[in-house]
């Protein structure tokens, strides 16, 4: 597993490298760094905004909120407080929009992959056809996936468009 995980982010910060390197060699390792980093605040900022909107919305005004409301209220709540971590840190201070171009690709990229992965390992089907293929069928939990980690990507993807959209708006 562990070996499966280096070459995915070899093969992802490789991207990176291939793609541009021209006014700033090491663009992709900053980029990966930050883009590490970012999923480290908005695993912060997702378990504060889950905990906030339960806690308001559930325990206090009582209210029978759907889970479709919930799941974005958090997510998005998320995306705004990853936001404000994001510039209080002073990550994009003085970056170029190269490095934040970059590390929003590795945000989507990394969510395409991992929704393909849920589709392709979705039915036991397909799983049926890897295996006599020699691939092994062994898998990580779809619904870990659903409630973890792509939640963290799209609260990381909220923030760096808003970061985007902050920069671009200050003329940097």
């Amino acid at each position: 597993m562990i070996i499966s995980i280096i070459i995915l982010i070899s093969l992802l910060l490789a991207i990176g490298f291939i793609a541009g390197r021209s006014q700033d060699k090491f663009l992709f390792l900053k980029s990966g760094v930050y883009f590490f980093l970012m999923e480290i605040t908005s695993s912060i900022a997702l378990l504060i905004s889950v905990s906030g909107v339960y806690f308001l919305m559930v325990k206090l005004l009582h209210y029978h909120i759907r889970i479709l409301t919930f799941c974005l209220a958090a997510t998005f709540i998320g995306g705004i407080l990853n936001f404000y971590v994001i510039r209080w840190l002073k990550f994009f201070k003085r970056s170029n929009s190269l490095l934040v171009m970059q590390v929003e690709y590795y945000i989507q990229w990394t969510t395409i992959a991992l929704t393909l992965y849920q589709f392709l390992t979705g039915s036991h089907a397909n799983l049926k056809v890897f295996a006599k293929a020699g691939i092994s069928a062994e898998n990580l939990d779809i619904n870990t996936l659903n409630l973890v980690v792509l939640p963290l990507l799209l609260v990381s993807w909220i923030s760096i468009a808003m970061i985007k959209i902050y920069l671009t708006d200050r003329g940097h």
